[in-house]
């Protein structure tokens, strides 16, 4: 009789070996940038569009040259909180494995939710603000072989300068939009000469950058879950591939794209299609908080903090696609 399995080895967690489900790659940082505030509401200054029109300038000898206006205003900005918390009981303290961090997995979950949450406030920002294009009411898409994209961002991008002075420099394709684009045949045709790719011939963000005439290109990879708790097997979507009718129904292929003009670091006197703008002082800089639960509990608790605001400075600095895919 042979020694019966599990008498030599009982099952349990490999220290070096687990599994997480992490998000792909967020965008809003690159759409909406950074600016550290020192007070959770401030204002900061829009000047008005006068520099950009012409006016007589001619003087005559003895004459007084020609007055000129220039506007000012103040806009406000509110960083809202959001935040999360999780409980760490000191059972389940004494009982996890090693191959559990208790501390570092809880933070790492709360963090990731967050910045869900905060990619899918981007994505209902500039929908909301941003001015939109509905590639289906042109009959034309990324996927479609009468589109050329390249000729057609063309357009978009002289659009965009007529309003603020400065040509879009940069693009995020959500992931179907992306799949679309560099399999359109025009776009083939643009950098290999030829509708099909042959062995060695793929295009890659960085000639995708050189054809568009492009600084930045960002591809919007993060999903959410959008099945109940519980039900199986989950539905999920891009967050980017997101675009819901006036009554609020998710429509099909909803793939968005973004072109948009995004100055080097931000600054004064510098046109932006938006600017995220985050309080850091004090305390509240923190973004991380682990405190002690009251005594009925018995444990920890973790909770992960930001205190944002996705401001649109310039909304005619982009133009939002949307419905970029028939497929």
């Amino acid at each position: 009789m042979g020694i019966q399995v599990g008498a030599l080895h009982v099952d349990q967690p490999l220290t070096s070996v687990s599994v997480m489900y992490r998000n792909g790659d967020f965008v809003s940082e690159q759409v909406y940038p950074i600016v550290p505030v020192q007070h959770q509401s401030d204002d900061y200054w829009v000047y008005g569009v006068e520099n950009l029109r012409t006016q007589d300038d001619t003087r005559r000898p003895g004459s007084r040259s020609n007055k000129i206006d220039w506007t000012l205003a103040p806009v406000g900005f509110k960083c809202d909180g959001h935040g999360l918390h999780m409980p760490i009981y000191d059972e389940d303290r004494e009982n996890a494995d090693a191959a559990l961090d208790l501390d570092t997995d809880s933070t790492i979950e709360l963090t990731d939710k967050i910045f869900l949450n905060r990619e899918v406030n981007c994505v209902n920002s500039l929908l909301a603000n941003v001015p939109t294009v509905d590639l289906t009411t042109l009959t034309e898409t990324f996927d479609s072989a009468t589109l050329d994209p390249v000729a057609f961002l063309d357009q978009q991008k002289e659009a965009i300068a007529n309003q603020i002075g400065k040509g879009p420099n940069s693009f995020v394709f959500s992931r179907p939009a992306w799949r679309a684009f560099r399999s359109n045949v025009n776009v083939l045709k643009h950098l290999f000469g030829t509708s099909s790719v042959g062995t060695g011939k793929q295009i890659s963000i960085e000639n995708a950058m050189d054809l568009l005439e492009l600084e930045n290109i960002s591809i919007a990879n993060s999903v959410q879950i959008t099945s109940a708790e519980n039900i199986t097997p989950l539905t999920a979507q891009y967050v980017w591939g997101q675009f819901k009718d006036s009554q609020g129904n998710v429509l099909p292929n909803g793939a968005m794209s973004l072109l948009y003009y995004r100055p080097k670091s931000p600054g004064l006197r510098t046109v932006a299609l938006g600017y995220q703008f985050t309080w850091q002082t004090g305390r509240l800089g923190s973004l991380v908080f682990k405190g002690r639960l009251p005594d009925l509990d018995h444990g920890d608790y973790i909770e992960v903090m930001r205190y944002y605001a996705l401001q649109n400075i310039a909304p005619a600095a982009g133009v939002v696609f949307k419905r970029c895919t028939l497929s």
